[in-house]
């Protein structure tokens, strides 16, 4: 059967998505051998051999801030994916993948013959807060600004949306993997203990806050003492760790500010009426709502189901491409997009 596809190609998970429904969702990682460089394992498998391989076997993160940094085994990762998602069932759909905002034209070409050659008939890229817009259900009916902002793992994308255009528009190279590095660093510092990025993601999700909580909150863990080797269990609480992520999650603060220094004043009206829409991975941190708000001064909405709002809204613009008519979303293939 043939079908449409919706894909959120992030830093830290690949999103399928076909009608309104999630197919498949895993970690964009891939455990490949260290000698030839083939794949042994893709996403859950992969992510749980992070820090855990031997030499023989390297696990790579093939999706980098959000654009392709080894094509290709991002390439086998894509079509080991729709493979899983459809089996023999699928024939050439037609996708719509998301990209951070400010990628090159070569980025695009790049990205779109990956999903080609993983089994994609026609490709369109289109930017990461749009496809999220649609899948707010912003109205691109009507000459009114909404603002998006999508903190992913590796990028934080900041827009200003009109018509289904973009007005005004930066991405951050600032999101939550820079979160991760921040409590790695910190525990290093303060603790004298080494922790690896899983124990580092998984105390983010437990007690990590960009706001000073009011009820104290502590969690134990794991790692490596550097003075004597040996293990180590220790504590560490919810404010250690708004203390390690304080100064990215203000370098994020600082990528809003500027978008809306540039945005026009009657733009600005609209946002300040409505309201900007938060979603994104790393926005579900405790407290980014209230940080930005506090911030900007404008009040700031968090999706009800920021992970997904991308790849739901890519899956919407394919059922809708009257949608993206203001802007230059077409299906190509890889021929139409090669420049000569």
């Amino acid at each position: 059967m043939s079908t449409d596809i919706g894909i959120d190609l992030g830093t830290s998970k690949t999103i399928l998505l076909s009608g309104s429904k999630v197919i498949l969702e895993q970690p964009s990682v891939v455990t490949v051998d260290t000698e030839t460089w083939e794949p042994i394992a893709y996403g859950e498998k992969a992510y749980a051999m992070v820090g855990r391989t031997p030499d023989s076997l390297t696990t790579v993160y093939p999706i980098e801030r959000g654009v392709i940094a080894d094509y290709n085994i991002a390439e086998q990762m894509l079509k080991f994916y729709m493979r899983k998602a459809f089996g023999n069932r699928i024939v050439k759909p037609r996708v719509m993948v998301s990209m951070p905002i400010g990628v090159t034209s070569i980025q695009h070409r790049s990205v779109a013959k990956a999903v080609e050659i993983a089994g994609g008939r026609n490709v369109c890229t289109v930017e990461g807060p749009v496809a999220a817009a649609i899948g707010l259900g912003v109205d691109f009916n009507i000459a009114r600004g909404s603002m998006i902002i999508d903190i992913g793992a590796g990028t934080t994308d900041v827009a200003t949306i009109s018509m289904g255009g973009l007005a005004e528009c930066t991405t951050a190279r600032m999101a939550s993997f820079d979160f991760d590095e921040a409590i790695i660093k910190y525990i290093k510092k303060v603790h004298n203990i080494l922790i690896g990025k899983q124990t580092a993601e998984n105390i983010k999700i437990q007690i990590g806050s960009v706001v000073p909580r009011q009820v104290e909150i502590a969690m134990q863990a794991k790692g490596r003492n550097i003075f004597t080797g040996l293990p180590e269990i220790f504590e560490i609480t919810a404010t250690d760790i708004f203390e390690a992520v304080k100064d990215t999650a203000d370098t994020i603060c600082l990528s809003i500010k500027s978008v809306i220094e540039n945005t026009s004043p009657d733009l600005i009206s609209d946002i300040m009426t409505d309201g900007i829409h938060l979603t994104g991975g790393g926005a579900s941190i405790y407290g980014m709502e209230e940080l930005l708000s506090e911030y900007l001064g404008v009040s700031v909405k968090l999706s009800q189901d920021p992970i997904h709002s991308v790849a739901r809204g890519a899956g919407m613009a394919l059922k809708n491409p009257q949608l993206l008519k203001n802007g230059d979303y077409q299906f190509r293939s890889i021929q139409e997009l090669i420049v000569e």
